[in-house]
């Protein structure tokens, strides 16, 4: 056995954060970061200063926030075999897009700084991710003078997407949105996210993308339906200025170089009655590629 000091150094960023070290573990793995099944050492304080016992093997030491965001705020080193004991310090970075995640000082090992620009591009799709909720409860809708007069079909497209809508729809810019339209009582938003976003983002399923939306929203779904053509689900929020309550039925699509997600709101009340016809809109989207 042998001796791994690691000390953290004191800094505002993620002070009041415990950092978790983990190292890698085939045989008694408790979690897996990135693909490798590592088991738990112990918390790292700010400015705090440990030692684990570790055995003589080539090992990897973790550093991370917590389990939720394991995959993108982490740090690793590669301990060399050995029988020396090890001594490794680092502090934690200014950086949202990784959630300021820890960084081990000295570490110019190729694979480690891969894993960080990994770490930072898949922590920036999940900021933009979770900007989804955020951006759409900003969205409400301004009603208007009521006609009798049935409206037309009208497609509208944006960004190599087509949609097949009505006249009473109107194309607005709203900041976080690929495209947005809006009629008197409905919202139509559409979101755009590119492969570019993430090495590997391509190699995931609609539902895998359904996942990463509601979690990294903290969504709480009233509906889902990942076998429908195509997939959605569907989420609630309450306007806090108003109390009224809106209702977001969304619509997964893939394309050759993105994700698209097109959601469609109104009060809640509304949102029930037009369900079927949402659901028809949601079928007419096609995309230039």
């Amino acid at each position: 056995m042998r001796n791994l000091t690691i000390k953290r150094a004191k800094r505002f960023v993620a002070s009041l954060y415990k950092m978790k070290v983990y190292i890698e573990d085939p045989a008694a793995g408790e979690l897996v970061i990135s693909g490798i099944p590592c088991r738990k050492l112990g918390d790292l304080k700010n400015g705090e200063e440990k030692t684990f016992q570790i055995d003589e093997q080539a090992r990897k030491v973790y550093v991370i926030a917590d389990k939720l965001s394991k995959n993108y705020c982490n740090e690793y080193y590669q301990l060399p075999a050995g029988q020396e004991d090890v001594f490794l310090s680092g502090k934690n970075c200014l950086n949202p897009a990784n959630g300021n995640a820890f960084r081990f000082d000295n570490n110019g090992d190729e694979a480690a700084v891969k894993n960080r620009r990994q770490g930072t591009k898949k922590g920036l799709l999940i900021l933009i991710l979770a900007m989804i909720v955020g951006a759409a409860a900003g969205f409400f809708i301004t009603r208007s003078i009521i006609s009798n007069r049935k409206p037309a079909e009208k497609v509208f497209t944006s960004n190599g997407m087509s949609i097949t809508l009505t006249d009473e729809f109107k194309e607005k810019q709203f900041e976080g949105f690929t495209a947005a339209y809006a009629s008197k009582n409905k919202a139509v938003l559409v979101t755009k996210d590119p492969f570019t976003l993430l090495d590997g983002f391509e190699n995931y399923t609609l539902a895998q993308y359904i996942d990463l939306v509601i979690e990294m929203n903290g969504i709480s779904t009233v509906k889902e339906d990942r076998d429908a053509d195509p997939p959605c689900f569907a989420y609630e929020y309450v306007a806090p200025e108003s109390g009224v309550t809106y209702r977001y039925i969304s619509y997964v699509y893939k394309t050759g170089d993105a994700f698209w997600l097109v959601q469609f709101s109104a009060e809640k009340q509304d949102a029930e009655k037009l369900a079927d016809t949402f659901a028809a809109w949601a079928k007419t989207v096609t995309f230039a590629d």
